[in-house]
């Protein structure tokens, strides 16, 4: 292992005096837990965009949308993931702030040759507890808005994807959509009594708005609901059309009543705009 390293400084370095390694950092230098040379930096975390159907026509259906939000969503934020809630009322154009927002600290990475163990957990102990109050804040705030359900008159769908799709424009975190509604859409040429969800609709969709760019995106829909189960079959299998030719990631296993799986798995969605990573030997030189 020692000559492993050794090697890496070699090439074109010089040869700089080499610290001597045992125990934990002997294991470290071997790529498990650590690295001697420095950690990698952490995966992407999660950015989460979350609408809430605050229309008359969810009143049945927003407990399940509040339970979603404050038992799985929530709670389930990791270091570095960042949560923004949005409401879908009859104009999404015409919105102009979050709900909630809120972004937990990402785990600093631990360089076994220069980082101390006992300052490394000092730092994590305090990361933590703020990483805690902002789950605290989100979850207040959320149940302060969520006491009542919403009475906007039209629902604006369409404009809530097409403002997912700019919001994460430029994502450099894995972005993931969860639309809490029952996805009834009703509004301008497109109303949810005259729409029968199948391939026309699609097509006069694309032809009136045309698909968001929601390439690299996760996303979920949450409570999906008309009164008769063949039309709810209907309307899940067009809006898992319509998010496909989005580009989005989806599967039937994310139109779902009720949010049970949650996190996502780690192959749904990505982030649409990559940064450049060093490569080993920029590490070793940064080290030096």
């Amino acid at each position: 292992m020692l000559l492993g390293l050794g090697l890496g400084v070699f090439v074109g370095l010089g040869s700089p005096v080499l610290p001597a390694l045992s125990g934990p950092e002997l294991l470290t230098a071997g790529g498990g837990s650590g690295m001697a040379w420095g950690d990698e930096a952490p995966p992407p975390g999660l950015d989460i965009l979350v609408f809430v159907d605050e229309t008359g026509s969810t009143n049945r259906q927003f407990d399940v949308y509040r339970r979603a939000l404050l038992d799985r969503i929530i709670p389930g934020l990791k270091q570095g993931d960042r949560l923004r809630v949005l409401p879908i009322t009859d104009d999404n154009s015409l919105i102009s702030d979050f709900m909630a927002e809120g972004t937990l600290a990402p785990k600093p990475p631990f360089d076994s040759l220069s980082d101390n163990e006992l300052d490394y957990k000092a730092k994590m102990k305090a990361l933590n507890a703020k990483n805690d109050a902002i789950r605290q804040q989100l979850l207040d705030t959320m149940k302060k808005k969520l006491a009542k359900p919403g009475k906007s008159k039209y629902t604006d769908l369409f404009g809530a994807a097409r403002m997912a799709s700019q919001l994460f424009s430029a994502d450099k975190m894995r972005p993931v959509v969860v639309f809490l509604s029952d996805m009834q859409e009703d509004r301008g040429r497109f109303r949810y009594n005259t729409m029968t969800f199948g391939k026309k609709d699609l097509d006069r969709v694309g032809k009136a708005y045309g698909f968001p760019d929601l390439k690299h995106v996760c996303v979920y829909v949450v409570g999906t609901r008309s009164p008769s189960i063949e039309r709810t079959r209907k309307m899940i299998k067009f809006w898992e059309k319509y998010f496909e030719k989005s580009g989005a990631d989806i599967t039937p296993d994310h139109m779902v009543s009720m949010l049970v799986n949650w996190p996502p798995p780690d192959g749904c969605g990505s982030p649409r705009v990559t940064e450049k990573k060093g490569s080993w030997l920029d590490r070793i030189k940064k080290q030096l």
